[in-house]
């Protein structure tokens, strides 16, 4: 597994929202919905809006709960479907560590949760060969037909 830095999410050339996730010298850009970068980049970028939204209401249940997400885990790539999974420890009324659970998730939602509470956001190594990309490539010009291009997302 690889440790992964959320960058901050953008779009793509079809205007498809897409978190950048980093390891090193390499970039693991995954499309998500809008709802999701949404909730990604106000997190990323520590923006109140006022009221708990549905990624701050998991944190929520899970605090309630006494569970603590220890990290997002993006497992495999599978016909581009990208599968992740919350490694959560639930701990008992003493504080002590009860049990670990493993729960299905997609990494949009996953990666959301984990900006919020400061968890490791890990990836497998075959999913990083398969869709990684040279982090080089984010720094290369645009096209001049993109100039002057502003996403909804950048600050």
């Amino acid at each position: 597994m690889v440790n992964l830095e959320p960058l901050g999410v953008t779009v793509d050339g079809h205007n498809q929202p897409v978190v950048l996730l980093r390891n090193d010298d390499r970039v693991l850009p995954i499309v998500v919905g809008v709802a999701e970068a949404e909730a990604i980049h106000s997190a990323l970028t520590k923006r109140d809006l006022g009221r708990p939204m549905t990624h701050d209401l998991i944190c929520n249940l899970l605090a309630g709960l006494r569970g603590e997400l220890k990290s997002v885990t993006i497992y495999k790539l599978e016909n581009e479907t990208f599968f992740a999974h919350l490694n959560i420890e639930q701990k008992n009324a003493e504080g002590e560590p009860d049990q670990v659970l493993r729960v299905d998730t997609r990494p949009s939602d996953g990666v959301a949760i984990a900006v919020r509470v400061a968890a490791p956001i890990l990836a497998a190594e075959s999913v990083m060969d398969a869709a990684s990309q040279d982090l080089s490539i984010l720094a290369a010009p645009e096209d001049e037909e993109d100039e002057g291009e502003d996403s909804e997302f950048d600050d």
